[in-house]
């Protein structure tokens, strides 16, 4: 692999880019460009692109201007839709309200119409956020404005998709009322505006599978894991990932059982409508100061890849000096390789994403937790090439 460069990409807004959270991802289109998403300085909702995985970044086009307190993104084609829209929701705290706009990355990055989602009256911290997209193309929001029942889930019907109105809340996905976390991925049953929510129960320190069924407006739940203690995403966020496997029709879901813990390991599943298969962990008994996570895949050759913060000999101090760290499975979880260190330097960081699906090369995100609250991309440097013909 090349070697790799700790790129500054953006700054943000105190902890704002993660303490809502909201499931971001790094979108990398079919062409090779890697769109970031975040909050800015301004408490703002912008992105910025790159052309060569992260190494250097466009300006910012801004998607919102006001107090965002939480942003989420879905993009098409993890939906296995050929379609360039990234789906942006982001909850704000001057109408404490939550939004959604479009970025159509195949006609100029032309921005949708501002819609609203759901018209909140007050907003605080331990809410969180996720949109998703069914393969039939309904998209789907799970919003939780502040740390209690003011929230819900979500549909923009697919006739609607970018601009149109939502519809009024659906049967809710949410069970407590204080830092539980979702994920949202489209769902593989005959009927494609089904989805599946990954779902972080943070008083049961549990993670289940709730399965939508669109025509029948309900969920089905079934645990996945129990004792999986959480931390608060005020804290660091996210200690779970997930990506879409299209190929196998399943998602590929890693967590951590405990953050800043000895012995904490860093699981791995995958996971459709009928079936949890637990893989080997990423992370077996580690030795305290790790936590966060992204695991990605290179869909050609089934590889993957997970991310996650702190050295596994406990040499680093989590949320005060780590680097990120990733392994590779050749197998679909069945083995992983080496832990093998990313970044170039140790820091305070506290949030982590990357691109779920990736051919060329991966880009990884991360907040470096400075006064300047610092949005990092580990990016590649690649190597100029000589052509030439050797001759007599």
């Amino acid at each position: 692999m090349p070697r790799r460069a700790d790129v500054l990409a953006a700054q943000s807004t105190g902890l704002v880019q993660f303490n809502g959270a909201g499931a971001q991802w790094l979108i990398q289109t079919p062409g090779g460009v890697v769109y970031l998403v975040y909050v800015d300085t301004g408490s703002d909702v912008a992105f910025k692109k790159s052309t060569n995985y992260g190494l250097t970044w466009s300006n910012p086009t801004v998607v919102f201007a006001g107090t965002t307190t939480a942003v989420a993104v879905w993009y098409d084609r993890w939906s296995d839709i050929a379609a360039g829209l990234i789906h942006i929701a982001y909850q704000e705290s001057a109408t404490d309200d939550t939004l959604y706009r479009t970025v159509n990355t195949e006609s100029s990055d032309a921005l949708s119409t501002q819609t609203v989602i759901f018209a909140g009256t007050s907003t605080a911290t331990g809410g969180c956020l996720a949109i998703t997209r069914a393969r039939g193309g309904n998209v789907y929001c799970a919003t939780m404005i502040d740390a209690g029942a003011e929230g819900g889930f979500y549909r923009l019907p697919n006739a609607n998709v970018p601009s149109g109105a939502w519809d009024a809340a659906r049967t809710t996905v949410f069970e407590a009322i204080t830092g539980d976390m979702v994920l949202l991925f489209p769902g593989f049953a005959a009927d494609n505006q089904d989805i599946i929510c990954i779902f972080w129960d943070a008083s049961a320190n549990e993670i289940s599978r709730k399965v939508y069924d669109d025509s029948g407006n309900s969920w089905a739940e079934t645990s996945i894991a129990t004792s999986m203690a959480d931390q608060v995403a005020t804290t660091a966020f996210p200690h779970f990932d997930g990506f879409v496997d299209i190929g196998r029709s399943n998602i590929v879901i890693v967590a951590w059982n405990g953050v800043d813990t000895a012995s904490a390991d860093l699981r791995c599943w995958t996971v459709d409508e009928s079936a949890i298969t637990e893989m080997t962990n990423v992370v077996a008994n580690g030795t305290d100061d790790q936590g966060l996570c992204a695991i990605t895949t290179k869909p050609s050759t089934e590889e993957w890849y997970c991310f996650y913060g702190g050295k596994s000999d406990g040499s680093e101090t989590f949320l005060t000096s780590i680097n990120i760290y990733y392994k590779v499975s050749l197998d679909r979880g069945t083995t992983w390789g080496p832990e093998t260190q990313l970044t170039n330097s140790a820091r305070d960081t506290t949030w982590l994403i990357g691109t779920p699906r990736w051919e060329n090369q991966f880009t990884v995100a991360f907040h470096n937790d400075i006064a300047l609250d610092e949005l990092m991309v580990s990016a590649p440097i690649l190597q100029p090439r000589a052509n030439f013909v050797l001759g007599l």
